[in-house]
């Protein structure tokens, strides 16, 4: 279970409602790491100590190191020489890279898989469409956030397995940013909603370059929106290039909401 409450100064998880028990894998350690820096539970540029994370997660040390370095690898830890691991803190320039990366990957997952989603598979998304709405109308944001995944995850998953494995990962770590400078606003779960029904709409009609479009423009409103809150002063270029690449047409289109909305 994914820890939830405040970091201390000195870098200890929160007490996990429930210890893991001995023998999980590494992967369901790192995983549980990564879920508790996505979230903020453990905050950028907080030291990681192996022996409180592998008592607050119920293993021995060796799983937490490896899970440490495969969290390294993946860019939500930095160790330097001889200093304790610590969660990875972001540049604006890091920012844009992740979001530009993700939109030419989800867009061409998104033509991929559209094509080749059946009526079952169409449904599944619709339903998962109306619990998005539902968590937006009651302020859910632990519903829209899993259900936001599920949604993305729905219209490029039929994509070559190792593109869908790279995405997974951009999606995880373009969710860390959205949780460090947007937390639980309401805007974002407004932010952009209309999208969603967009794609959705795309997908029904098989159009995958339509799809694609839509998905490109949306995931570019959430980027400039968290470039706007890190580097106001910022011209985003990367992230309107990368949406004329893909042949969105609304590519110098101005962001359509207050993206500095406190």
């Amino acid at each position: 279970m994914v820890p939830t409450g405040p970091v201390d100064t000195q870098g200890k998880p929160p007490a996990a409602p429930g210890r893991t028990r001995e023998g999980r894998t590494v992967i369901a350690v790192r995983d549980q790491i990564r879920a508790a820096i996505i979230a903020g539970d453990l905050a950028a540029g907080a030291p990681l100590s192996s022996e409180k994370l592998s008592s607050a997660y119920g293993v021995s040390r060796t799983p937490v190191r490896e899970a440490l370095r495969m969290l390294q690898e993946e860019g939500f830890v930095s160790v330097e020489s001889n200093q304790r691991p610590r969660v990875a803190t972001w540049s604006s320039d890091e920012l844009e890279a992740v979001f530009v990366q993700r939109i030419l990957l989800t867009a061409l997952c998104t033509s991929l898989t559209v094509s080749r989603l059946n009526a079952t598979q169409l449904e599944e998304i619709r339903l998962i469409l109306q619990t998005l709405s539902r968590a937006e109308k009651e302020g859910d944001h632990e519903t829209w956030r899993t259900s936001d995944i599920a949604f993305h995850s729905a219209h490029t998953a039929l994509a070559p397995a190792a593109l869908v494995a790279d995405l997974q990962k951009l999606n995880a770590r373009a969710l860390m940013f959205r949780y460090m400078w947007l937390g639980q606003r309401s805007s974002t779960m407004t932010l952009s909603f209309d999208d969603h029904h967009t794609i959705y709409d795309a997908c029904v009609a098989g159009d995958g370059y339509k799809a694609a479009n839509a998905v490109a423009h949306h995931l570019a409103t959430v980027g400039i929106t968290l470039l706007a809150r890190v580097d106001p002063a910022r011209e985003p270029a990367a992230i309107r290039e990368s949406l004329r690449f893909v042949g969105a047409s609304s590519a110098n289109a101005a962001v359509p909401f207050d993206h500095r909305e406190s």
